[in-house]
């Protein structure tokens, strides 16, 4: 690859023909006065639109959040949420401000899908709503209740950028930056197993890139969440529990901050907690919570970016990763990307104690030298923990430089006081793409660079510093 990196005193130039995005402060929850709870233990795993009258059943398999009463919020299905302990986020209307003092609203929902063609009620369809209404919107609730969190559900134009169901919309993802202005937290739905289109059927990975997308839309600067299929819905197909563990850890390893799952299903016919009543499928989300619950601190903490790297032996089948330390303990989260088998060899900058276990199945992984190796399946979700020893890779530290313009599209600036010896750009696979020294001019072109979601990695001395970046085509 061909290009240019300039360094002048404090200065980092990269010369860049794609526009780029800067993950800013990789959309951590918040805080809000009467909104989720901020401990670190706690991981947001919701249902949609279900009867109150369950939520006792769905709090025993690990769902920790309603979003969206049918017709409510009303006084009745308050009460019966309060007696469950389990929270909510609902429309804004006259009950639901009546309880401003009531702990068990813990966020306000705006429109749901208002970036989709909207039903005009006699058959036909009106274009998406205008970003500004959604803004608008939001202001008002704010107005009257600036204590609590909004909450936004966007459609599967999110991650399947031609869907027609947007109509006169289709393909106008310019518009998704500004309905995010329209919320705190911002979510998607994508349901690819039960998808009509065989573009999207089956391809479990538009989960994970539209993660990927709002992140890139909002600068990462609110959480983004997703929803996750768990039933027929209106196809004759069915999400195996394979399929959906692989479509949440897509989720979370690609950054989300909370998901939920779709309960409802009308083939072979209507039933709107169709989850709760599947004797497969329920216990197997169950089983997923409580792992997740589990794991809360560790995916409510900090990403460690350029500490592991992975190699697919199946260079169709791409092996995602997440690394995270905490309490001395190194994680390693990974998905494989597609549905075909391969061998993934890990490579670990640091030392560590012993074995790696994995997580919820009882095994270890021997290391030899800095790499371990494990069979995946497809779609096949492995979680890894090993005692952590040392690493010669530092955490990412606030300030340590600055970026900017923010968003870019042109020249990407580095401000630092740090002394640059090397700047490196890394696949989220790991992969380390180019290494540059900082001697005399050094420049970087990145033209011939795929689009997409790289590490920028600084190194000063024997510390790393690391940063997202984002590099797409501009038309």
């Amino acid at each position: 690859m061909a290009g240019k990196i300039t360094m002048n005193k404090k200065i980092i130039y990269l010369s860049i023909i794609f526009a780029c995005q800067l993950w800013k402060v990789n959309g951590q929850q918040g805080t809000w006065e009467n909104g989720l709870p901020e401990d670190p233990e706690f991981f947001p795993i919701a249902v949609w639109l279900q009867d109150p009258a369950d939520a006792s059943a769905y709090k025993a398999g690990g769902i920790n959040l309603y979003i969206g009463l049918w017709q409510g919020p009303t006084e009745d299905q308050l009460s019966t949420l309060r007696e469950a302990g389990m929270p909510v986020m609902c429309t804004q209307n006259p009950t639901g401000l009546d309880h401003l003092d009531d702990s068990i609203i813990v966020g306000w929902t705006q429109q749901d899908e208002p970036d989709n063609a909207q039903a005009d009620g006699s058959g036909g369809y009106d274009p998406c709503i205008d970003p500004e209404i959604i803004t608008g919107i939001y202001d008002s609730i704010k107005k009257k209740d600036p204590t609590r969190p909004i909450y936004l559900n966007l459609g599967q134009g999110v991650s399947y950028t031609d869907w027609v169901g947007r109509g006169e919309c289709t393909g106008d993802t310019w518009m998704y930056p500004f309905y995010i202005e329209g919320c705190d937290i911002v979510s998607f739905d994508i349901y690819p197993v039960t998808s009509r289109y065989d573009l999207i059927r089956n391809n479990l990975w538009y989960v994970a890139d539209g993660i990927d997308n709002l992140r890139l839309w909002s600068e990462d600067s609110k959480p983004v969440w997703c929803w996750i299929e768990t039933t027929h819905i209106n196809s004759e197909n069915k999400p195996e529990p394979y399929q959906v563990k692989a479509e949440v850890w897509m989720a979370l390893i690609h950054g989300a901050k909370g998901f939920g799952y779709f309960c409802h299903e009308w083939v072979p016919e209507f039933n709107a907690n169709a989850l709760l009543d599947d004797p497969v499928m329920f216990p197997a989300v169950t089983k997923i919570n409580a792992e997740i619950h589990q794991l809360a601190p560790v995916l409510n903490s900090p990403d460690i970016h350029g500490m592991v790297s992975v190699e697919s032996s199946n260079t169709g089948v791409p092996v995602d990763i997440m690394v995270k330390t905490y309490q001395d303990t190194l994680y390693i989260f990974t998905v494989a990307m597609r549905d075909a088998s391969t061998t993934a060899t890990f490579t670990i900058d640091g030392t560590v104690d012993g074995d790696v276990y994995v997580i919820g199945e009882d095994r270890d992984l021997s290391i030899s030298g800095e790499t371990f190796e494990d069979h995946f399946n497809g779609y096949e979700v492995h979680l890894y923990k090993a005692g952590l020893l040392n690493t010669g890779v530092k955490r990412e530290t606030e300030n340590a430089f600055r970026i900017f313009p923010n968003p870019c599209s042109g020249y990407l600036t580095i401000d630092t006081d740090l002394r640059v010896q090397y700047l490196s750009l890394i696949s989220m696979t790991g992969k380390i793409i180019e290494i540059h020294a900082f001697t005399g001019d050094n420049k970087l072109d990145v033209s011939q660079m795929h689009p997409g979601t790289y590490i920028l990695q600084v190194q000063t001395g024997d510390e790393l510093y690391h940063q997202k970046i984002f590099i797409q085509h501009v038309f």
